[in-house]
């Protein structure tokens, strides 16, 4: 669009190095940028209003209208959480879809807390079938108060954008 443009950063550039990034546009070429990669540097997905997007296992929103319910499976999606221990080429979607394909887990382990309080995470890595996403996979706390709580994800000491989760008991 106008005001945006996705792209994937090569997973073989390597971290550390700074990169000289050149935009096309219409035929016009924009001024050379220079970036500096980093081995990771996980951003959540979130609405604007910090709002985090995410899912249950049946596949629908967390929202303030349908709050996660303490002791429940979410699946929540970041970008930049960096290297895996099955790479997937760069624009191809990740492994994971095919009976006996291996998942990309992440290769540096996030932690993840709400409202301070640590939470087990199932998985971290690329989501199967997608390019460049990353999904950690993780339970609401069974005693986690009502409420837009903060969920803060780590890794390797960066952290992430802050977010809420809503939670609320039934």
């Amino acid at each position: 669009s106008s005001g945006q443009i996705n792209a994937q950063i090569p997973f073989e550039l390597t971290p550390g190095m700074q990169y000289q990034v050149i935009i096309n546009a219409n035929g016009a070429l924009t001024t050379p940028t220079f970036i500096q990669l980093n081995s990771v540097a996980p951003g959540i997905l979130n609405a604007v209003s910090g709002e985090i997007y995410a899912q249950r296992v049946d596949g629908s929103f967390v929202s303030d209208a349908a709050p996660a319910k303490p002791g429940e499976p979410l699946v929540m999606y970041l970008l930049a959480m960096g290297a895996t221990d099955n790479p997937a080429a760069t624009g191809a979607g990740a492994p994971g879809l095919n009976p006996g394909d291996k998942l990309a887990n992440a290769l540096s382990a996030p932690t993840l807390t709400l409202n301070a309080e640590p939470l087990k995470i199932a998985f971290a890595g690329l989501t199967p079938g997608t390019v460049g996403l990353y999904q950690v996979n993780f339970t609401v706390a069974p005693d986690a108060p009502d409420g837009n709580l903060e969920l803060v994800l780590t890794q390797s000491g960066t952290a992430a954008n802050k977010t809420l989760l809503p939670v609320r008991h039934e």
